[in-house]
């Protein structure tokens, strides 16, 4: 018992001495989507649906303190007809598509953040109406959004976010003021108390066209736009250097969807609960734990969250499967009686080499009339420095376990496998060869705007610019 307790002790102050060392240490798990910073890009040939294509990418990533920026800047020929693919360069912000992201700061770590191009994971708030969201549902037709977090004081915050530039439409957009009342007090559990109310309105006209005979949208029930109302408080109950231990309550509101072409699909409908169709709300409590032992030894990110709520609301509407397909997302609500659930997201990392993350959130009963959706994220791209893998889904109107294994319209995923064949040494010039293979909405010919499979066999080439920085960290 004595061996045992001098053992605790001895391991207790290794940590703390590993914890006053590693002040900067993040609680944050990366992203699963292993993007090497550097300076390059990569030749491929192009599987998209039944069309092929030979061409070249131009993706340079760089950081520079507090500034990042990634573009992608394609040149795909058609090998059939000779042309040059432009569909990344048509509809919606067209060029501009070859911005991947710009970004300052790191949300809620610095006072001030702003991110401009691809959204993803993106949260207000504690994530009541709007979590784990994804601006982009194709790897071609890409959204430049924005999302801002402002700090004033330690005392008034705001979040912002708007999912898409396009000067055509008036697209999502959530605003959240918050308010800490103690946040400058310096008073430990009190200082980090928060209240906050958001609001979300979507008016999306926007319009996909492929020819004149051809158009996409999934927005006809928006005519009259939707708008959604939070309120959201909580606190840390620990802020350790190894241990961040927060707990939260959120309530949601959401007004009848007034829409003309929505009214005339309940009139059609035979089912009671559809044709009495009008506002909703729902409440949750939930906790979000942050735990690192030994530095980066083990991450663990967990949250869970109780929800209940009347017909005609969905918990987190504002999800990936919101933008997958709006119409189909309002419908569900419609189709929405009262119910209860959970809400689970994870992630995990261990060394930072090996990067797991999942969410679901699922009513009590799963079937057809209550759907589940998921995400599911593996990264092992840092278990060598020569190999590259990630692998992630998206999966809504889950009914049963089938339809996890099944790709069709309610399913993102995204896989890349990649093995270093030779650096060039002083420059460290990279050559990799591999694939991606993506299950994305593409515009396909005769066949309109679909999910389908995009494969891609690579040669990259590329620049590192961030390897020294992490060997150094590594070191130390």
């Amino acid at each position: 018992m004595k061996k045992l307790i001098s053992f605790i002790l001895i391991l207790s102050l290794a940590y703390g001495l590993s914890a006053q060392k590693a002040d900067s240490i993040s609680f944050e798990i990366p992203d699963v989507e292993h993007i090497e910073e550097g300076i390059g890009g990569n030749l491929n040939f192009a599987n998209i649906g039944d069309q092929y294509f030979v061409g070249f990418r131009f993706t340079p990533d760089i950081s520079l303190g507090k500034l990042g920026f990634g573009l992608n800047i394609p040149l795909l020929v058609n090998i059939q007809t000779g042309q040059l693919r432009i569909d990344e360069f048509q509809d919606g912000v067209g060029a501009l598509r070859i911005i991947r992201y710009v970004r300052w700061g790191i949300k809620k770590r610095d006072p001030f953040y702003i991110r401009f191009g691809e959204l993803s994971d993106a949260r207000i708030g504690f994530g009541g109406l709007l979590t784990d969201y994804n601006n982009t549902i194709s790897y071609e037709k890409r959204k430049l959004g924005i999302e801002f977090d402002l700090v004033v004081k330690k005392k008034f915050g705001l979040e912002m976010l708007y999912s898409d530039i396009d000067p055509h439409s008036f697209n999502l957009l959530a605003v959240r003021p918050y308010y800490k009342p103690f946040g400058a007090t310096g008073i430990p559990i009190v200082k980090t108390f928060e209240i906050g109310a958001t609001y979300i309105t979507d008016h999306d006209k926007t319009v996909l066209t492929q020819t004149d005979s051809t158009v996409y949208r999934n927005n006809y029930f928006l005519d009259k736009g939707i708008n959604s109302f939070g309120a959201d408080m909580g606190f840390y109950i620990f802020t350790l250097k190894w241990l961040r231990w927060s707990v939260y309550t959120q309530f949601g509101y959401m007004p009848k969807v007034a829409s003309d072409t929505l009214q005339s699909y309940i009139n059609a409908s035979n089912d009671n609960l559809v044709k009495n169709y009008t506002n909703g709300m729902g409440w949750s409590v939930g906790t979000d734990f942050k735990f690192n032992f030994l530095g980066n030894l083990l991450k663990i990110n967990y949250r869970a969250e109780r929800f209940q709520h009347t017909a005609y609301y969905l918990p987190h509407f504002y999800s990936f499967a919101y933008e997958l397909n709006k119409d189909a997302r309002i419908w569900q609500m419609v189709n929405t009686p009262a119910e209860s659930g959970m809400y689970f997201k994870l992630g995990a990392s261990v060394l930072d080499k090996i990067i797991f993350k999942t969410n679901i959130i699922f009513p009590e009963t799963i079937d057809a009339d209550h759907p589940a959706e998921m995400y599911v994220g593996l990264d092992l791209s840092n278990i060598s420095d020569k190999m590259t893998f990630y692998t992630s889904m998206y999966k809504n109107n889950i009914r049963n376990f089938g339809d996890v294994l099944h790709f069709d319209e309610n399913t993102l995923f995204d896989t890349r496998l990649g093995w270093l064949l030779y650096e060039v040494p002083v420059i460290k010039l990279q050559f990799t060869a591999g694939f991606d293979f993506k299950w994305t909405y593409a515009f396909l010919e005769n066949k309109d705007f679909t999910a389908t499979r995009y494969f891609s066999p690579f040669f990259d080439i590329n620049i590192p610019l961030n390897r020294d920085k992490k060997n150094q960290k590594n070191e130390e």
